[in-house]
């Protein structure tokens, strides 16, 4: 089943936490960590990475967008990617995190609803990079951007968000452990 959903990879921070390597490219098994998650999108329509260095992604078969708004952590990817993005609603993950579960990335293409952001919660950890935005949060992204307001929680208390509670789900302790993105 092909979901009407694109795919917003956020590839373009500096890597600071990893003395300035670009994780994305960190290997897992031999392969680079975007290209291990790019592996579990196969049903979705638009996969984009958002990367400061495009170039590097050229021998890849991949949309590359360049970061409109660098410096400013993930929210600026996001904006950048919800305002290329086809389809109306974004699934967001974060290049670090090679080890999300494809059954729970299936799980999220198939949430319908009049939310704004599904977001995913375990043991009251919030997950926004690996959540579904619709482009109706763009505004409010703007928004928080133009007042140099740069944590995407601020606008959680703005926004209709559908907290996906992971501890309820089926096999909710692996689907945590796919949430661990790699610093050190």
């Amino acid at each position: 089943m092909k979901y009407k959903k694109s795919v917003i990879l956020l590839a373009g921070g500096k890597g600071s936490r990893l003395n300035y390597i670009d994780k994305s490219f960190l290997e897992f098994k031999g392969k680079p960590f975007f290209e291990i998650i790019i592996e579990k999108l196969g049903n979705f329509s638009e996969v984009i990475i958002i990367s400061n260095s495009p170039e590097k992604y050229l021998k890849y078969n991949v949309k590359v967008i360049k970061d409109d708004v660098k410096d400013i952590g993930p929210i600026g990817g996001i904006f950048t990617g919800l305002k290329n993005a086809l389809n109306d609603e974004c699934l967001v993950l974060s290049c670090d995190t090679p080890f999300i579960k494809k059954e729970f990335i299936e799980y999220l293409g198939k949430i319908k609803g009049d939310y704004d952001i599904s977001v995913p919660i375990h043991n009251f950890y919030k997950e926004p990079l690996c959540a579904l935005y619709k482009k109706n949060s763009l505004k409010e992204i703007s928004d928080s951007i133009k007042k140099r307001e740069f944590k995407i929680a601020k606008i959680f208390q703005k926004l209709n968000v559908n907290w996906i509670n992971i501890n309820k789900l089926k096999n909710s302790e692996e689907i945590s452990k796919g949430f661990f993105n790699i610093n050190t």
